[in-house]
């Protein structure tokens, strides 16, 4: 196994940073569900996950986690134009 180029202080730093940025309050725990299983998703579909150390891995999925959430906070929020369910006239 190769020897890591990082320390247990920079995980722990990393993780840190990865949950400040999911620390926004989540108006519907439904997003939390939909965040994980839209990353699961992503994961599974590219093969690189499997070559990168578990603790690794965590923290980037967490940040890509954590950017599902602020997206589907967004488009509920109208903040992306064009997005969202149309509103029945």
């Amino acid at each position: 196994m190769a020897e890591e180029s990082y320390s247990s202080e920079d995980l722990a730093e990393w993780e840190r940073s990865v949950n400040v940025l999911r620390a926004g309050p989540r108006a519907d725990m439904a997003d939390e569900r939909q965040a994980y299983e839209a990353t699961a998703n992503l994961c599974s579909g590219w093969g690189g996950w499997m070559d990168m150390p578990e603790p690794i891995s965590n923290i980037v999925q967490r940040a890509v986690e954590a950017g599902y959430l602020q997206a589907l906070a967004d488009v509920r929020d109208g903040r992306v134009a064009g997005l969202g369910i149309p509103e029945q006239g």
